[in-house]
């Protein structure tokens, strides 16, 4: 993660701290920094940024009119020694309101975020794939598909309306389902967690199938459930 960014603030003590610790964390890029909303506007109007820090201690007016006036919608922080604008905040694409005095823990914060959005950004777009088979890409919900097989160099996607053959290896279509809903029990088989209906010491049952389940996986397994 590498995220591009700004800093608007009018309070040059601030500005240099978080330059430090923004450069310390070596998470973000800083394109530029401004004490003042018309040149941040400016700057904007030709080059994207994925996040903005935005003090509140800038004068002349609110920082809720300059991002009204945004035709872009980066993520924001906002950066106050005060509460009173945290509720309206919220209504803009804020990732987060910190109070001063920043630290690297504050920072640190911000980080784990971004790192959360990056993930739900990954997994819903992994909410569906088109699958190749039979000269034809067919859309497949993930929420649909029961289970995966490994054919030697082909997987069978077991899915509530059909059965899908796909020239793929199975780790590779691994790569390709959410983490969060998918396992892999078997060196020939990963499930859908949603689907198990009941679970023995050797198997797995998904609407009467049993699916082995490798000795070395079965922790894995029961540590997911546990937590779900």
């Amino acid at each position: 993660m590498d995220k591009k960014c700004i800093i608007i603030d009018h309070d040059s003590k601030n500005l240099e701290i978080l330059k430090i610790l923004l450069e310390k964390s070596k998470k973000f890029t800083i394109l530029s920094s401004f004490d003042n909303f018309k040149d941040s506007k400016e700057f904007l109007s030709s080059i994207s940024v994925d996040l903005i820090f935005i003090g509140f201690t800038l004068p002349v007016f609110s920082p809720f009119n300059f991002l009204d006036s945004l035709k872009s919608n980066p993520l924001i922080v906002f950066i106050s020694d005060q509460t009173e604008h945290a509720f309206k905040s919220f209504d803009y694409n804020t990732l987060d309101y910190i109070k001063t005095p920043l630290n690297e823990e504050k920072i640190e914060k911000i980080v784990k975020k971004l790192n959360t959005l990056n993930i739900n950004s990954e997994e819903n777009n992994k909410s569906h794939l088109y699958l190749k088979s039979n000269l034809k890409k067919r859309k497949v919900y993930t929420k649909d598909i029961k289970w995966v097989e490994a054919l030697g160099d082909y997987v069978k996607v077991i899915t509530s309306k059909s059965n899908i053959i796909v020239l793929s290896s199975l780790r590779n279509f691994e790569k390709k389902l959410p983490t969060n809903k998918f396992l892999r029990i078997h060196k020939s088989y990963i499930i859908n967690l949603d689907k198990i209906d009941n679970i023995t010491s050797k198997t797995v049952e998904i609407e009467s199938s049993l699916i082995p389940i490798s000795r070395n996986k079965k922790a894995d397994l029961d540590k997911i459930l546990k937590s779900n």
